[in-house]
């Protein structure tokens, strides 16, 4: 199933009421109507029945393009083995997070990036983007590499000499707008809120706080940390995740 509903650049809940006649994985992907690699979300649930999804979208597109498939069967057109029964966007409204100017500045940033990434160009020598305010840079490579030319597997890293982020396309293309946004949360606190630049967890934490705050959904935080982590099992990789997963569902 496809379907296209206007939105008008709005934060929106978008709930979906889905429907089967026996146990099935289905997948459930918002994108962009009109712009490549501009997803929402992507996931999938296990639906025997009827269940409710929500799609909370703190940034919304023109027109959302929604896509439901059977993970067996692939997206065919007039698929029986599910329904979708309603689809609906409520308006989604965030309680003001009193950020610092500083903060707020970097959020507008972020979520410009987080928006147009997915066809922004991106080089080897890395492209430059920087905020409207020029306090924020970031090097849009089409991979990250060490010094000897190495690609390493990280999303992005940051800069502890001026603050300055590198980007590989190559992931952030294949990933959500709240999954961008967790990253550079994350980034932006190792040099702009942490008490220790190094320490991982304290990133974590302070990035999602932001994160959040801002009304994106948490099964993105999940879905890229446990992308990233997964290139990296390490112990260390495993403490991070479970001080990131009790931090998540404690949040209020």
């Amino acid at each position: 199933m496809i379907k296209t509903i206007t939105l008008n650049e709005k934060p929106t809940k978008l709930k979906l009421v889905i429907t089967t006649p026996y146990k099935e994985k289905l997948w459930i992907k918002v994108k962009d109507a009109e712009r490549p690699n501009t997803y929402y979300t992507i996931r999938y649930g296990f639906v025997e029945g009827k269940q409710e999804f929500v799609v909370l979208m703190p940034q919304a597109p023109e027109k959302a393009q929604v896509c439901v498939f059977n993970d067996n069967n692939g997206n065919i057109p007039n698929d029986t083995s599910f329904s979708v029964v309603e689809i609906k966007a409520i308006p989604y409204k965030v309680k003001s997070p009193n950020f610092s100017k500083k903060t707020e500045s970097f959020v507008k940033f972020a979520q410009e990036f987080s928006d147009e990434c997915g066809y922004l160009s991106a080089s080897p020598k890395g492209d430059i983007y920087t905020s409207n305010n020029g306090k924020f840079r970031i090097d849009y490579f089409d991979k990250i590499r060490n010094s000897s030319g190495k690609v390493i597997q990280t999303p992005a890293r940051i800069s502890q000499l001026n603050g300055r982020m590198e980007v590989s396309a190559e992931q952030f293309k294949e990933f959500t707008i709240p999954m961008r946004m967790a990253i550079l949360c994350h980034e932006y606190s190792h040099y702009y809120v942490n008490t220790n630049p190094s320490n991982e967890s304290e990133a974590d934490r302070n990035g999602l706080n932001i994160y959040l705050k801002l009304g994106y959904p948490k099964i993105d935080i999940y879905n890229v940390f446990l992308n990233v982590f997964k290139k990296s099992p390490t112990m260390l990789n495993k403490e991070r995740f479970d001080k990131l997963n009790a931090f998540v569902k404690n949040f209020k």
